[in-house]
């Protein structure tokens, strides 16, 4: 699982802001929501590697990108999902992402 919590009113503007129309347009579902099936998640996996995966040049223009903020020891955006992404499609299960706007 991974859960990032900000106080920023539209986060997964902001993290698309970070990687880039190109990456962002490569992952699937609308906005940060989707719900996939295990099928879905290894075809989308590919997709989602291209997006998520970063050479140090491009994690550190991300990274100056990144209006979100973190604290110490958080996991960072740019890491969380993909881990999430590839332990499912390892274990053959389905992926929910869900981008909440609390107010």
């Amino acid at each position: 699982m991974f859960i990032s919590v900000h106080s920023k009113e539209y986060a997964v503007t902001s993290f698309f802001h970070a990687i880039g129309p190109a990456r962002a347009a490569l992952l699937p579902g609308w906005c940060g929501n989707f719900l996939l099936t295990s099928a879905q998640v290894a075809q989308y996996l590919p997709d989602v590697e291209r997006a998520l995966a970063f050479t140090e040049t491009e994690r550190a223009a991300a990274v100056t990108q990144d209006w979100l903020g973190y604290s110490k020891g958080e996991e960072h955006v740019l890491d969380g999902p993909l881990r999430v992404w590839r332990v499912a499609a390892n274990s053959g299960l389905g992926l929910c992402g869900l981008a909440a706007h609390l107010s």
